[in-house]
């Protein structure tokens, strides 16, 4: 085992050290590279689509979840760390727009899930990918032609809740109490108002009842 999880080290220093001609020269030169190095040369290389890492472990037991967490923090991308977002402008032309993970942009979020808890109800989940927005505030869905109010804002930790008074570029929360709001709807500033590439569902090719 001990020969195994030394063939693989060494298999991560080689992609960290393609990762720059300077770390190549010192790796075939027989330096070895420092930890600092390497992750900082594995991240470049993740955010750059070049390599894709991979952690083992098993949630059902417990073992290596927090290393995979940590691996999260450390290797993939921040929210500042992703291009900007496309989408189009609510003008009936399609007009191609774009918002960056910036706190002073317009506010624009993605409802990427919906569920419903036994005590509050509906729980719209969402992503912002620019801006800022607090729980009372009006928000705008183009594809509804709706405007809801965000009455309250929490952040899940499992099946727990923790009320928040807003949420900025980059954060998940749900929302409580929305109800036009579907799955791939946007939600957006009523006065800069962008409609965002909506999630892609596989057509169902059975159907079965139970």
């Amino acid at each position: 085992m001990q020969e195994l999880a030394e063939e693989w080290r060494q298999k991560l220093v080689e992609a960290a050290a393609e990762g720059s001609d300077e770390l190549m020269e010192k790796f075939f030169g027989g330096e070895e590279l420092t930890e600092e190095e390497i992750k900082t040369s594995l991240r470049k290389r993740v955010l750059n689509n070049e390599i894709i890492l991979v952690t083992c472990g098993s949630a059902f037991k417990n073992k290596g979840v927090q290393a995979m967490l940590d691996a999260v923090v450390e290797y993939l991308p921040a929210p500042t760390d992703v291009t900007a977002i496309n989408g189009i402008l609510d003008d009936g032309k399609d007009t191609p727009a774009v918002r960056h993970s910036d706190d002073n942009e317009p506010f624009a979020a993605l409802a990427f899930k919906i569920a419903t808890d036994p005590f509050v109800g509906n729980l719209t989940f969402f992503r912002v990918y620019s801006g800022v927005v607090n729980s009372g505030d009006t928000v705008f869905n183009p594809v509804k032609s709706a405007r809801e109010r965000l009455g309250r804002i929490v952040q899940m930790h499992a099946n727990k809740r923790e009320e928040i008074k807003e949420v900025r570029a980059g954060d998940i929360a749900a929302a409580i109490g929305l109800k036009e709001v579907t799955t791939g709807d946007t939600l957006c500033d009523q006065d800069n108002v962008i409609i965002l590439e909506r999630m892609e569902f596989p057509e169902p090719v059975i159907s079965i009842a139970v």
